[in-house]
């Protein structure tokens, strides 16, 4: 590649054959020096319109160096690419913090999504289903966090009855949510 440093000359798009020869003496210098700030393909989107640039411009004077210049322009471009993925960077991560920042005071609304308002209402049935004994048991275990001598102490039973009737309670669940298990365990898992 040839250095100029044509001062005070300037680039006149006039001379297609003076172009071409500008464009196939540079462009693969100008690609590489900007494939080291910006992606590969970015870098020649640069480079491009770099040329579209100079070809548009009537003429471009030049102060020191063609190479300067050119390299400048390609320098300047990935800057500015670069400066514009960064705010939308920065608009993309604040747009997500906003979407989870509404999602946050969504549920702190004690909304449900439907989802969470189906299993309720599974769970619900199925509950409901259970035998009195049987669900009073389990609703106090498992809702009341209530210890099984405790239990077996307020109903007056043996704390073996309570054993009893929360695995009793269990196995029914188990059978009437069978089909929502894969689910609620995603649900937990997320």
């Amino acid at each position: 590649m040839n250095q100029f440093s044509n001062k005070g000359s300037t680039i006149d798009n006039c001379f297609p054959e003076a172009f071409e020869s500008l464009f196939g003496q540079y462009s693969k210098p100008l690609f590489y020096y900007a494939s080291k700030f910006v992606e590969e393909e970015t870098a020649r989107d640069i480079v491009q319109d770099l040329f579209v640039k100079l070809w548009v411009d009537k003429q471009i004077t030049i102060r020191k160096s063609l190479n300067g210049l050119l390299f400048t322009m390609v320098r300047n471009s990935c800057l500015q690419y670069l400066e514009k993925q960064k705010v939308r960077y920065k608009y993309l991560s604040t747009s997500r913090l906003a979407i989870q920042e509404e999602e946050l005071r969504y549920y702190m609304d004690e909304k449900t999504s439907l989802l969470e308002q189906e299993m309720e209402r599974k769970l619900n049935e199925a509950l409901n289903a259970l035998p009195d004994r049987c669900r009073q048991v389990f609703t106090m275990s498992r809702f009341e966090n209530k210890k099984n001598k405790e239990i077996a102490e307020e109903l007056n039973i043996s704390v073996k009855a309570v054993e009893k009737q929360i695995t009793h309670a269990l196995a029914i669940l188990r059978n009437e949510l069978k089909d929502y298990l894969p689910l609620i365990l995603f649900m937990c898992l997320n």
